[in-house]
């Protein structure tokens, strides 16, 4: 036998109410209504479920027992719309973020630690990687963002490409490191560093051989340490005079932690444009707010960034 919760629910306002009509107005109904419905259930019973009709209502045992069934639906029912209405307002939810190794850690993590102090009901997984594996999970279903370089997008549609800086890449040393007492940098010096190198296959890693190819510096020999890991690469270089290449975001970020330097040496390219990639048919509230304060957030880094670069810059012919 199959009883209709709704029905339920409403025995539970009338006992609430000890009253037809009060229930009604409550239920937006008319009490003719309700009095149909309660005999269509006593019918389907084959029992009574009230004592009396007349206010107060006075329910049977088997009407309490119905009601507390009621009670159980009615409260289940308005949680879940809280949690709608809590969904449907981006408070709640997850969502899953790819970065690469060091955005990651420089830039993605204190973005989201305050941007979680705001949304306490959002849920975020963190995923690193880099740029063309991480595009591929997004376009997979599995990533709802990426913060990447975003001229890695060709040609895939129904994506949402938002650039967010310029992308220039610099020479990052620690802070009081030999080539910061120099009057002028040459690919001469630069050639006798030691380097810690990005992850083969990584965008870095190649921008970075192509850029010191171009000056002049000959890169073949010049790795000592290579990984993946930014914090394996963080406590290598505060340990050694090591040089290695980063995006002027992470770099500026670096800087402002203190204890590294941005090598007064100027790269010619490639750029990569720094941003957000996320896909069109998969936003919902929670992903906008954080687009939008993703968008904010970067834009106040970025500009910090690009002053402690120029200074480094400052005296480079």
């Amino acid at each position: 036998m199959m009883i209709d919760p709704k029905h339920l629910v409403q025995l539970t306002e009338i006992l609430d109410c000890q009253s037809f009509t009060l229930a009604a107005e409550r239920l937006h109904t008319s009490q003719p209504a309700l009095s149909r419905m309660a005999s269509a259930l006593e019918a389907q019973l084959g029992a009574p479920i009230f004592a009396s009709r007349r206010k107060p209502v006075t329910p049977t045992a088997l009407g309490i027992e119905l009601a507390s069934y009621g009670r159980s639906i009615r409260t289940a029912t308005e949680q879940i719309s809280e949690l709608a209405d809590r969904v449907a307002a981006g408070q709640q939810g997850e969502l899953r973020i790819g970065a690469p190794p060091f955005h990651s850690q420089r830039v993605a993590s204190s973005f989201i630690a305050s941007w979680l102090q705001r949304h306490p009901d959002i849920r975020i997984v963190l995923q690193n990687g880099y740029a063309p594996e991480l595009l591929t999970q997004l376009v997979e279903g599995q990533l709802d963002l990426i913060m990447a370089p975003v001229d890695v997008i060709e040609g895939i549609p129904n994506l949402i490409v938002e650039r967010l800086t310029r992308g220039e890449n610099v020479i990052v040393c620690r802070a009081g490191h030999p080539l910061l007492t120099v009057d002028r940098i040459t690919p001469a010096l630069l050639s006798k560093a030691r380097w810690i190198t990005h992850a083969r296959g990584s965008l870095l890693n190649r921008d970075t051989r192509h850029a010191l190819t171009a000056v002049g510096v000959d890169y073949i020999d010049l790795p000592a340490f290579e990984s993946n890991s930014a914090g394996a690469m963080h406590a290598v270089m505060e340990g050694s005079d090591m040089l290695t290449v980063l995006p002027d975001l992470v770099a500026g970020s670096l800087v402002d932690s203190g204890g590294y330097a941005i090598l007064p040496f100027r790269l010619p390219g490639p750029y990569r444009p720094f941003g957000y990639i996320t896909h069109a048919a998969r936003q919902n509230p929670a992903l906008i707010a954080f687009r939008e304060g993703l968008s904010i957030d970067i834009a106040k880094a970025y500009a910090r960034a690009q002053d402690i670069c120029e200074q480094a810059f400052a005296n480079v012919a």
